[in-house]
């Protein structure tokens, strides 16, 4: 009985401690230093996509975006073999 009190007596001066401290007014001294996000540096010149040449049209480029994602489509759907569909598993 006498080791009960002595371990309530402790956790509660425990957790009183915990309080104070919570409210103490130099809370933001836990608090990490605020710092500025990185800059991003801008690409070099010799990594930059030149222009487009002026025989290109920008239909052309939607085009051929349309027709990957067609083949996109070809790849993930089951193939039919003999009116039974046969899936075919990469793993």
């Amino acid at each position: 009985m006498r080791d009960n009190n002595k371990l309530r007596r402790w956790l509660m001066l425990l957790s009183l401690t915990l309080l104070v401290s919570g409210c103490a007014s130099k809370q933001e001294n836990w608090l990490p230093d605020q710092t500025a996000p990185p800059a991003i540096p801008s690409l070099p010149s010799e990594a930059r996509q030149p222009p487009a040449p002026p025989w290109c049209s920008p239909t052309c480029s939607s085009g051929l975006t349309k027709e990957r994602e067609s083949w996109q489509g070809l790849m993930t759907q089951p193939e039919e073999q003999d009116g039974h569909v046969s899936v075919h598993s990469n793993h």
